[in-house]
């Protein structure tokens, strides 16, 4: 039986993602649920990769920590499915083999880490830490450029000098994202701005919201799209974003 979503809580450092736990064994899967929650992760177990590819479609996640021999079908032909699938994804492999072969055969097959049982859960963090800083952290823009948002008149300005209309929703969002600098800025924190509840809001609502914004960002500069998602964590302005306090 899956387990359940726990709501993330930043603390000590920890880069709050989302986790797909897989497991089939109950007892330990839910002990480690328990364990990663209380770190500070939001965490949701799997017994195989049937239910893994469900939670995956419904919901998805930034980083996936798969135990090697679940019954039906093992953490290798799922691992090498999700990183053909989902590149940007996190895969941290946890096995009870611990020959080099079979070490190499997951990192092959797309593990981004290989541990091998039995885990001690401070060690299994700081590799799940470890992953997602890489996943959290953008790639930079070539000729990075400041973009300006004017939030009282509603409008953003392009580098290139290209004013875009923006909604009063869409400025609540570009003045979240500004005060983070070039940092992810988390689904939740973008939702509380907007005034809402995080565990009542409908989150396809903000992924459309970010979309329509995303758009028009790109249509006045198509060479330079600043708004990144990551997955499973929330979204960047990967360029340097100031907010005019003046103007409007």
């Amino acid at each position: 039986m899956p387990g359940s979503l726990a709501s993330p809580r930043p603390r000590g450092g920890i880069v709050s993602i989302s986790i797909a736990l897989v497991e089939d064994d109950e007892d330990l899967r839910d002990e480690m649920c328990f364990q990663l929650d209380r770190a500070g992760f939001a965490v949701f177990g799997c017994e195989d990769g049937v239910s893994l590819d469900r939670h995956l479609r419904e919901q998805g996640c930034a980083l996936v920590v798969l135990d090697l021999g679940l019954c039906g079908e093992d953490g290798l032909s799922i691992a090498s499915r999700l990183r053909a699938a989902r590149p940007e994804l996190g895969i941290v492999m946890l096995t009870a083999r611990g020959r080099l072969q079979d070490r190499l055969s997951g990192l092959e097959c797309g593990a981004d880490a290989y541990m091998v049982k039995p885990v001690d859960i401070r060690e299994l963090i700081a590799v799940i830490q470890t992953v997602a800083r890489r996943l959290v952290t953008p790639a930079p823009l070539p000729g990075r450029q400041e973009w300006l948002l004017r939030a009282r008149s509603m409008e953003i300005v392009s580098p290139d000098g290209k004013v875009v209309s923006i909604s009063g929703m869409e400025a609540t969002l570009l003045r979240e994202m500004a005060t983070q600098g070039t940092d992810v800025v988390p689904r939740r924190q973008l939702i509380e701005a907007l005034g809402h509840d995080y565990l009542l809001f409908d989150q396809r609502r903000l992924d459309t919201a970010v979309s329509r914004l995303r758009h028009k960002l790109d249509e006045a500069c198509p060479e330079k799209s600043p708004i990144r998602a990551v997955r499973g964590v929330g979204y960047v302005f990967a360029m340097p974003l100031r907010e005019d306090q003046v103007a409007g």
